[in-house]
């Protein structure tokens, strides 16, 4: 239960009766059941976990209102939010995550970036030092789209969070060669000064030199 006085000092002429009274409001609790984030096959049906809201200890599950875009016909990220409002307008709010995914394809899905893929700066170089997940999904043209082009470097790594992602589109080609298509990272504005890569089929695996800000970005992803 979470509990909060609002105090009114009410000064309008003909009201004096009530200045300086103070009153209580119940603050609502949204709770999601089931994870925040969860993969779904493309192609399946999307059954949302739950969620439980309560109002004063009181189950006010019926008075969320819920919005979704999740479309299980098309690969892609997509949401649902939960909300639900008290008598005195104060909101609680959630969010879950939903990642639809083509099982089918074998290049769609996680990656993780190695441990020792490095970025190179001025001649120093420096490990990643950690395995971060990167998402490829296929998109409707043949093309795919990456969440970051530079494998977690300033999003997971450094902890900007995702505003600082370099979001990308790239093609592959038979050969195995990658190109970029496409690339921005909205924290900065701006994106790639180069790009090259290669994908192996047969390990699911790609090898990826980003150039950004003049820095080398040279990675491995592993498909999870």
């Amino acid at each position: 239960m979470i509990l909060a006085m609002v105090s009114f000092a009410l000064t309008s002429c003909g009201d004096k009766d009530s200045e300086g009274l103070s009153r209580f409001t119940y603050y609502p609790v949204l709770e999601l059941e089931g994870e925040s984030s969860m993969v779904v096959a493309k192609g399946s049906t999307f059954q949302d976990p739950g969620f439980k809201a309560t109002l004063n200890g009181e189950d006010v599950s019926s008075q969320v209102t819920v919005s979704s875009n999740v479309n299980t016909a098309k690969s892609g990220v997509y949401g649902v939010t939960y909300s639900i409002k008290n008598s005195d307008g104060i909101t609680a709010n959630a969010k879950r995550t939903v990642i639809v995914l083509d099982l089918n394809n074998p290049i769609e899905g996680f990656y993780l970036t190695q441990p020792d893929s490095y970025r190179l700066r001025q001649g120093a170089q420096v490990a990643y030092g950690g395995a971060y997940e990167i998402l490829i999904i296929a998109n409707d043209n043949g093309t795919y789209s990456v969440d970051d082009l530079l494998g977690g470097w300033y999003c997971q790594r450094a902890g900007y969070g995702t505003n600082y992602a370099l979001g990308g589109t790239i093609a592959i080609a038979e050969d195995g060669s990658v190109v970029c298509l496409s690339n921005y990272i909205p924290g900065w504005g701006d994106g790639l000064d180069d790009f090259e890569g290669t994908y192996d089929a047969a390990t699911s695996t790609f090898q990826i030199k980003s150039v950004y800000a003049a820095m080398d970005f040279v990675q491995t992803w592993v498909k999870e």
